[in-house]
């Protein structure tokens, strides 16, 4: 297309110039500039863009927002997609804050090594009662309500019991740090002042309540509390118990798991023990009780035939004799019952009991249990991404 030096010019100028196309103020000072007017300038570069010489002016596209809550009160997730597409950048920046952030976590908290041992309650304790069972009935039908019924032991309360923290807490221990042995409160540094304590500070500024307790009680009872945490205890629906203790020290996690499973096995079999020559002395007692009332009641039919011998026997003695008889032949069976059983609770007594199975003992871990590193950063950045969607989701909405 052949142009005219007029418009030859024009477009020189819109290429030295390319502002003068869509600002008014910068067209009005280059037309100064060549002689021209700026609606001269303004409808040169018009004529042109109708002959297309210069593209069409375009109109922007006001973009039209999404609702995030649709008329049926649903989340519109395509607005939510739109919203997290057009802030990419602030998502993955504050993701990869998160993720430094758990980084620096894992790398700086504290290693633990985990021991596990498994246990399984034995016949006679799942059963409970031994040969105690059998003489509760005898003992209900003769009125002898002082027999308790034998007791149950509950294996997960033992080991969350504050004494066994307590003996593990106290007990010395030989570790990495100590080889000549010391306490958890040592090993922990509880004895110790802390560099830096907020909360102590704090404390000393509350009122306290006027409680005052021993610095090894106190320590002894924020060991027990982190003692606590670091044991785990898990029943099975068949019975198996599973106890998990997490330490800084493998070597000192199999110690610590191993005397839990002597401390359980020996404290049931101790109570075992114990409720057996409890019930031995019960039955003891309530069997000389019975020889005495069998005595007397075979003293008193021995006198009654000496006065009345059987040829002269008139209705009414006939009778008491019958009685007397009755109340021997009763007393005789209740000694004799009470003589077979005594002779089984001193068997009871004697006799070594399997209560506890130790199926599992603790061994010495091989590698770390916490902190899991690749977990803690993995979900530190997804974690981190999720979160920012709704501050992104906001700031996108206020701007807007």
């Amino acid at each position: 297309m052949k142009l005219t030096p007029h418009e030859e010019k024009i477009l020189k100028i819109i290429k030295n110039n390319p502002k003068v196309v869509d600002q008014p103020a910068v067209r009005g000072i280059v037309a100064k500039k060549y002689g021209l007017t700026e609606k001269t300038l303004r409808n040169r570069i018009a004529e042109l863009r109708k002959r297309g010489l210069l593209p069409k002016k375009s109109e922007p596209n006001p973009i039209e927002k999404k609702p995030l809550i649709t008329e049926n009160d649903e989340i519109n997730l395509n607005a939510v997609w739109d919203i997290i597409r057009n802030n990419k950048k602030f998502l993955f920046k504050f993701s990869f804050c998160t993720t430094c952030l758990g980084l620096a976590y894992s790398l700086l908290a504290t290693i633990y090594f985990a021991s596990r041992i498994s246990l399984y309650p034995a016949g006679e304790l799942i059963q409970g009662g031994g040969s105690l069972g059998d003489f509760q009935g005898l003992a209900k039908s003769f009125g002898l309500g002082a027999l308790g019924s034998a007791p149950t032991y509950n294996i997960p309360d033992i080991i969350n019991s504050r004494k066994l923290k307590k003996d593990i807490v106290l007990k010395n221990w030989k570790t990495t740090k100590y080889p000549d042995s010391s306490n958890l409160v040592a090993f922990w540094d509880l004895d110790k002042p802390s560099f830096f304590s907020p909360l102590s500070s704090i404390r000393k500024i509350l009122p306290s309540g006027n409680i005052s307790a021993k610095k090894i009680d106190k320590e002894l009872d924020e060991a027990i509390l982190q003692l606590d945490e670091l044991i785990g205890v898990k029943e099975e629906i068949s019975g198996l118990i599973s106890v998990t203790v997490l330490m800084q020290d493998p070597i000192l996690a199999s110690e610590i798991a191993n005397y839990i499973a002597e401390y359980v096995k020996n404290f049931i079999s101790v109570e075992q023990k114990r409720e057996a020559t409890r019930n031995r002395t019960f039955i003891e007692k309530q069997m000389k009780e019975a020889k005495l009332q069998n005595e007397k009641s075979e003293d008193l039919l021995t006198e009654f035939r000496k006065r009345n011998p059987l040829r002269l026997d008139t209705p009414t003695k006939e009778m008491k004799r019958e009685r007397l008889e009755s109340a021997v032949e009763e007393n005789r069976a209740v000694y004799i019952t009470l003589r077979q059983q005594f002779e089984i609770a001193k068997i009871d007594e004697a006799k070594e009991k399997l209560l506890i199975n130790i199926l599992d003992t603790a061994e010495p871990a091989v590698k770390k249990a916490k902190p899991k590193r690749t977990i803690i950063v993995l979900l530190s950045f997804f974690g981190g991404l999720l979160f920012a969607v709704p501050f992104a989701i906001y700031f996108d909405r206020r701007k807007n």
